[in-house]
């Protein structure tokens, strides 16, 4: 007969409020911002050329963050595999 040994409750850490507030409330900012963005950009601009200059500018940044952090670029075949799926999208 076997006895059963009752595992030790492993506590888990106490969430941060302050980070959490503080992640919440830049969600608030930034996601109000883009629609206010968009409402002023759209008056300038037809719909779906904004929405490529926005995601172009995305993909931009998201391209020059991972270059400063040492991230290789991507290569020739990455590249042409990329410009097939964005053909794909006219």
């Amino acid at each position: 007969m076997t006895t059963a040994t009752a595992t030790p409750d492993v506590a888990e850490p106490a969430p941060h409020r302050g980070r959490l507030l503080f992640s919440l409330f830049s969600l608030y900012v930034i996601w109000g911002s883009t629609y206010l963005a968009m409402r002023f950009a759209l008056t300038g601009f037809p719909p779906f050329r904004m929405a490529g200059l926005r995601f172009l500018l995305a993909g931009g940044l998201l391209f020059a963050g991972l270059r400063l952090k040492g991230q290789p670029g991507p290569g020739l075949r990455q590249w042409g595999a990329a410009r097939r799926r964005a053909s794909c999208c006219w």
